[in-house]
């Protein structure tokens, strides 16, 4: 069951790059690494155009009973945060997304609320991110909570 749930991971990652692949390389990038804090695991952000941003997240199978994904679309603003210091970008982002989690005994559907920082250095293909996401459960009881993360990603272009 836990390599069944893994495997489910990887290729659901899979087709969820090939189906924005096309579209993405349109404006140039993606980003693909880790995020800490809830959930703990996968992170890949899809750029459609600069300022308008997939970002998917799953957990480590830590537990093979437990699944855990979220997709949210944001929008990118790279003008509230401007610095003559920093050589990098240091965008601010706000959206919606979905958050699905799955036990051995329940699944829960709900909507997240998300807003954060993220940090683009311009040396190398790294960035680094922090987010605050309160989110609602919708299904199938009403609930409601905060999930707060950070992580990095390499980009690729």
């Amino acid at each position: 069951m836990k390599r069944c749930i893994f495997c489910f991971k990887i290729i659901l990652f899979c087709y969820i790059f090939l189906v924005f692949n096309i579209s993405s390389f349109a404006y140039g990038s993606f980003s693909f690494g880790i995020s800490l804090g809830n959930p703990t695991g996968l992170s890949l952000k899809i750029q459609q155009r600069k300022d308008f941003v997939y970002d998917f997240v799953t957990n480590f199978a830590t537990n093979p009973q437990y699944l855990y994904l979220h997709c949210d679309f944001l929008k990118y603003n790279y003008e509230k945060i401007t610095s003559k210091e920093l050589t990098g970008k240091l965008p601010i982002f706000y959206g919606i997304g979905l958050k699905f989690e799955n036990t051995k005994n329940t699944t829960n559907i709900g909507l997240r609320f998300v807003c954060g920082i993220e940090y683009i250095f311009a040396d190398i293909p790294f960035e680094i991110f922090f987010k605050v996401a309160p989110y609602i459960e919708i299904f199938p009881l009403t609930a409601v909570g905060i999930a707060p993360s950070i992580g990095i990603r390499y980009i690729f272009k």
